[in-house]
């Protein structure tokens, strides 16, 4: 629940959170009845399973301690090609479009992307806190060698699915 007054705003996003919503139908709704008529509704997702390489990696590596949680990690809603447009054709949007965005992340060695988890910053990171140091040094380890052991600067990939549509008049 938006606490916004119905059709009050000319734009509204999604922004990288729809993979976590419960009630991604509810949530379309939402969205789409505090978008003035002829606004904007958009929203944009990570593209996890497939082409996130920081995410895709981390769970990859976290398999070794903790196969469940890994797998059902994985799986992502949304983030295949044409997901975010229907999301946002099901809450009634017209004239919507999707783009993908494909983007790279630059670290100065792993212990920068290392931090991110330690510091708990996204599911990921919340789930690398929640691990004894034993199997979070493991997890470390698998990620290390995952993203190729690097000792000096790096770069790892990452899409999104990004859609937009209007809210008909």
């Amino acid at each position: 629940d938006l606490p916004v007054p119905d059709q009050a705003v000319d734009a509204a996003l999604s922004l990288l959170v729809l993979h976590f919503v419960e009630d991604a139908a509810g949530a379309a709704s939402e969205l789409r009845r505090v978008v003035r008529p002829g606004g904007t509704a958009a929203v944009c997702v990570w593209d996890a399973d497939r082409e996130m390489d920081m995410l895709r990696h981390y769970w990859d590596a976290v398999r070794s301690v903790d196969a469940v949680t890994a797998d059902a990690a994985r799986v992502l809603r949304f983030g295949a090609p044409g997901e975010v447009a229907a999301w946002l054709d099901a809450a009634g949007c017209v004239d919507f479009e999707e783009h993908t965005i494909d983007v790279a992340a630059e670290y100065r060695d792993f212990d920068d992307l290392w931090a991110g988890f330690l510091h708990g910053i996204g599911p990921a990171g919340a789930h690398c806190r929640s691990l004894e140091a034993e199997q979070q040094a493991i997890v470390r380890d698998g990620l290390f060698e995952r993203v190729g052991s690097p000792v000096g600067p790096f770069t790892l990939a990452a899409r999104a699915r990004a859609a937009r549509g209007h809210v008909a008049h």
